[in-house]
């Protein structure tokens, strides 16, 4: 419509200039002239900037934003929010015109400061006005320590290197002061975020941190502290050094020293995971750039163990096996795990489907680890890890005569430290370290123990070991690597020369590359899986590829045996298992239990990340478990996993999220393994022992 009526304009004027030279022609628009722009930039971090522009004759305004945007305005006055985090400057250019050609522009710089912040965050830290969070004291791992960065210890993403069990902080005066402290996290009026501690008046301090407050302790302690008043908290963004899926990717900062409950002098914390009832952060000690500390908060204080019940979600019974058809368990419901060579874990049994080791009699399910008389597998002996220097001068690396090394077991291998079963001819020690090859072992089976102190090279040219071999060459390969850094190693090997005797094998170090060697590994009768019959016998049943779920509450009634060795455990692994592996595939263990450690239940979650040593675990005691019947359960949720003994809350051991391979089909699992990484070593008068599983439940 204004093209047409600038035609009619233009028609008019030539018809009139043809016919009356008299009549007025409108001038030609001139350029505005003393263009003026003034800008207000909001101070609150909003990233909010409000341009005023005027200028003579102006009819309209163009602003190029110097960010790639663009706006109008007839007025002059236009409002821009830059969206880019930090302090940032740009390039402004404003127009003002007073016709299609006619023009004048002005340039300038203006600088803006946007604060981050994510809305989500905000509201669930704060429930949109005010929230209290509080020490989830529950739940395992409330208080984490691990390495803080790439290159000091492996993985280095979460406590590996400690985390709290359940209520590990609130039973004594030294650190109970952490369970008393409420954080409140508040909206102000103008849309900025407050933070208050209160304490009741004592912090719990690392002792590195102790000069703050004039502490005399030489552990970390409780002590006196005013933490009173108002702190200023911002988001801020942060990348680099926790993996992506395993952070959000926003941390607190917070003023005026403000610190989240257990002092380490940081008034930083990264958010690795929120939701509307958890906070889970992690933090960087200032006196110790090496340490990364871990803290768990809840939005309801945390009520400790047994005081607690459960509220289930689940109340509708969608699958059972109540174990009232005497026989072999039902094959619509289980069918069976076979076989021996460790499993993973060092174990010495064969897994069976004889009726020998699982039946279903008397209305209840019996698992039945049975001693079968077998050899089983290759047994060997080591003692007196010595570094020795070419001049003949000697460093004890290990004797295992005072603690046992934290041994790591793999391939089929079971280690431990036991007494002396051949004191005699080079040594009469008294205890020794035993590495047993289980029968199906993996041909590498082996084992490994850390060292506090790499070892020295420079000075020692070899290692001698003591060892006993039931038969003449057998090969014995050690093998020395950096823990930090697996491809820093180095192998050599050694064969037997006696058997059933002791002797003293020496390995040559002297071309060892130059490396931090801190971790020590033996591979005994490498090469060789043995055969023969295992020493044991014992069933695992599982429901996989019939009956398979997601989310639900678990109830199993069962109770334990109790022979030094045994190791029952009810538990769930991801149906995916076998295209992902494990851990990717998660593991739900809703109840394990050695007889070495009698009456005592565990609980775990393994998946990337929390696995093996390092999986979220609890335990609880139950003091009839091996004499009485007892209801073992876990609640899984998309939110959370909870593990219940008779009815009673044990812990809360995760907080689910999307993140987490809990959010898909598991089956279940029973069964009773013999020795191991867990199980430990197996009572010599062993016959037999039973689990006794009264029924199954799942609701959903």
């Amino acid at each position: 419509m204004k093209k047409i009526m600038y035609l009619i304009l233009a028609m008019f004027t030539v018809f009139m200039s043809c016919d009356n030279d008299d009549v007025d022609i409108p001038p030609t628009p001139t350029a505005p002239t003393n263009l003026s722009v003034t800008t207000v930039v909001s101070g609150d971090g909003s990233g909010e900037v409000t341009f005023n522009a005027s200028a003579d004759d102006a009819r309209f305004y163009h602003f190029d934003f110097g960010d790639g945007t663009k706006g109008l305005s007839k007025t002059g006055s236009i409002s821009k929010k830059y969206e880019m985090v930090g302090d940032n400057t740009y390039t402004v250019k404003v127009t003002a015109g007073s016709g299609s050609a006619q023009t004048t522009s002005e340039t300038f710089d203006v600088s803006v400061t946007l604060s981050f912040t994510d809305p989500e965050t905000v509201s669930f830290l704060t429930n949109d006005s005010s929230k209290t969070w509080f020490l989830a004291a529950s739940q395992p791992g409330h208080l984490g320590l691990g390495p803080a960065r790439e290159g000091i210890d492996g993985d280095w993403w979460y406590p590996k290197w400690y985390s709290a069990s359940a209520f590990e902080k609130c039973g004594s005066e030294d650190s109970d002061c952490l369970c008393d402290d409420e954080l409140t996290f508040s909206v102000e009026e103008n849309g900025t975020m407050s933070y208050t501690l209160d304490n009741k008046g004592q912090t719990y301090f690392n002792v590195g941190h102790k000069a703050v407050v004039g502490g005399a302790e030489v552990i970390d302690f409780c002590y006196e502290f005013d933490t009173s008043g108002a702190k200023a908290v911002a988001l801020s963004q942060v990348t680099g050094n926790v993996p992506e899926d395993q952070t959000t990717g926003i941390q607190l900062n917070f003023s005026d020293g403000g610190f989240m409950g257990y002092y380490v002098g940081s008034s930083t914390y990264e958010i690795l995971f929120i939701s509307d009832t958890q906070l889970y952060v992690r933090t960087y000690d200032t006196e110790n750039a090496d340490l990364a500390w871990y803290h768990k908060f809840t939005s309801a204080a945390a009520v400790d163990g047994g005081e607690e019940s459960l509220e289930t979600i689940y109340t509708n019974l969608v699958w059972s096996d109540e174990f009232d058809v005497d026989g072999a368990p039902n094959p619509a419901n289980w069918t069976y795990d076979l076989g021996s060579g460790g499993w993973g874990n060092g174990e010495a049994q064969e897994y069976t489907d004889s009726s020998d080791n699982v039946i279903v009699e008397d209305g209840v399910l019996k698992i039945t680890a049975r001693s079968s008389g077998a050899v089983g597998g290759a047994v060997h002996y080591y003692d007196d890890v010595t570094l020795v220097a070419s001049g003949g001068e000697t460093a004890s690396v290990e004797d295992f005569e005072g603690d046992a090394p934290a041994f790591t077991d793999f391939g089929g291998v079971s280690t431990a430290v036991i007494d002396n079963p051949d004191a005699s001819g080079l040594n009469t020690s008294s205890t020794v370290g035993e590495s047993t090859k289980n029968s199906g072992a993996e041909v590498w089976g082996g084992s490994f123990f850390d060292i506090t102190s790499p070892l020295d090279l420079a000075t020692y040219s070899s290692m001698e070991i003591k060892t006993w071999s039931p038969v003449i060459g057998a090969v014995v390969r050690l093998k020395i690597e950096n823990q930090a850094n697996a491809d820093e190693f180095f192998e050599v090997d050694a064969n037997t020369t006696v058997a059933e005797s002791w002797e003293t094998l020496t390995f040559d170090l002297s071309s060892a590359p130059a490396f931090n060697y801190d971790r020590v590994v033996l591979f005994f009768d490498f090469g060789v899986s043995p055969s023969g019959d295992a020493a044991y016998t014992s069933a695992r049943i599982k429901s996989e590829n019939l009956f398979e779920f997601t989310y639900g509450r678990v109830e199993i009634r069962a109770k334990l045996p109790s022979a030094g060795g045994t190791w029952p455990a009810l538990w769930a692994l991801g149906a995916n298992f076998d295209e992902v592996g494990w851990p990717a595939t998660g593991e739900i263990d809703i109840m394990e239990h050695v007889g070495n450690n009698s009456n005592t239940i565990s609980s775990a979650l393994h998946y990337p990340g929390n696995f093996g040593g390092n999986a979220v675990v609890g335990s609880t005691p139950v003091e009839t478990a091996t004499s009485e019947f007892h209801n073992y359960t876990v609640e899984w949720t998309p939110d959370s996993i909870k593990f219940v003994v008779d009815g009673e809350l044990v812990h809360n051991s995760l907080v689910n999220s999307a993140t987490t391979p809990f959010n898909s089909d598991f089956f279940l699992i029973m069964n009773i393994a013999m020795g191991g990484t867990l199980g430990g070593a197996i009572d010599a008068e062993f016959t037999q022992d039973t689990m006794e599983v009264d029924y199954v439940r799942v609701y959903q």
